[in-house]
Parts: C-alpha cells; sequence; structure tokens
C-alpha cells in the first residue's frame, strides 16, 4: 500500500479564496479513468481522507501561514503508478487554479513540489 498526500491551500498568497481548485479537484477524482484489469474494470482511486489544517513555512525571515486541506490517499501496487500520474496531472492543474508556485505532494513521505504545467 503505497501512501499520498497532497496539500492545497484554500487561500492564494494575497489571501484570496481559492475553494474552486478544490471544486475542480474533486471533479477530477471522481471522472479519473479506471483500470481495466482482465477480471474486472476497477477505479485508480477507490476512496480518500480529507483533512483541514494549518501549515506554516518561511522564506527567509517571512513566516507564512496556510489554512489548507491534505487530501489522503492510501493506493494498491496495482495501480500506484497510473494513480499517481493522474494525481500529479490534478495537482499541475491545482497549482495553476489556486494561484501557487507549486502544490506540495508526498509519496510515502517522500516530499515532492508539483508546479503548474508546462
Amino acid at each position: 500500500m503505497i501512501n499520498v498526500k497532497i496539500y492545497i491551500p484554500l487561500q492564494d498568497n494575497d489571501g484570496k479564496c481559492v475553494i474552486e481548485a478544490h471544486t475542480d479537484f474533486l471533479e477530477d477524482i471522481k471522472h479519473m479513468p479506471k483500470l481495466v484489469e482482465v477480471s474486472r474494470t476497477s477505479r485508480l482511486i477507490e476512496g480518500f481522507t480529507i483533512t483541514e489544517a494549518i501549515g506554516h513555512w518561511f522564506d527567509d525571515d517571512k513566516h507564512y501561514i496556510d489554512n489548507q486541506r491534505i487530501y489522503e490517499f492510501h493506493l494498491s501496487e496495482t495501480v500506484e503508478v497510473r494513480a499517481i500520474h493522474e494525481l500529479k496531472i490534478m495537482c499541475q492543474k491545482a497549482c495553476t487554479t489556486a494561484r501557487q508556485e507549486c502544490i506540495y505532494m508526498t509519496i510515502d513521505n517522500e516530499q515532492h513540489y508539483i508546479g503548474e504545467a508546462n
């Protein structure tokens, strides 16, 4: 089982609400492609948990505080590569919609910064 967490802020860096990034992210999860196996068709994401959190980060001497939602997924090894690929694409879209430099993602506690699609 692979653990993936995606951290998406609720406001942009100017304090403006970016709830549309979350609405779009949830819609994208609902419409994520399915994996067709010999015996059955299964969803890449069968379920997930959302936690509201407050994140703190520092840039030089400036202290930033972000209200955010953390989306946590537990992926089976049979779908992990495809599901992570799809989640990264969704993070790129959320990065643009939420007006962020990047979206923070962890895969089994290894950190990744996902920027906008080029």
